[in-house]
């Protein structure tokens, strides 16, 4: 079964319009929402944080540690999770060779946004690399 991501049209609409207006920076936002299964076959998206790109770089991101706790504590206080994490590239949507590495100890889904191509992917890393359905939900 092919592992898949449920999202609002509203949540990823608000992921898109961050990465257009951060460019020419990479964006980068985390997911909320509960998994289902052991490899996160069904991520359901409820809410998302909005970060800052602690590299300012149109080709790398990161994000501080302070905000990552804060996402915890917070995603904690709602009954959610960090289901997944989000950044666009000025390139096709698919994960870079920095991205991959960072999968592999971060196992949640990767949703990747293209400002050149205007196209989202996601993907989660277990073992190898695996394309994730995007599902949106009115």
């Amino acid at each position: 079964m092919l592992p898949s991501v449920f999202l609002s049209g509203d949540k990823l609409g608000s992921l898109i319009s961050l990465a257009n207006n951060s460019l020419p920076l990479e964006s980068c936002a985390l997911l909320l929402g509960q998994t289902k299964g052991e490899n996160c076959e069904e991520t359901v998206v409820r809410d998302l944080i909005l970060v800052n790109n602690n590299d300012s770089s149109p080709v790398s991101f990161s994000i501080k540690p302070d905000d990552l706790i804060k996402a915890y504590k917070f995603s904690e206080s709602r009954d959610m999770e960090i289901v997944g994490i989000f950044h666009s590239h000025p390139s096709d949507p698919i994960p870079s060779a920095t991205d991959k590495r960072f999968m592999e100890i971060n196992p949640v889904v990767w949703l990747i946004y293209s400002t050149t191509t205007n196209e989202s992917r996601a993907f989660i890393f277990d073992d190898h690399l695996i394309e994730v359905k995007i599902c949106v939900m009115e």
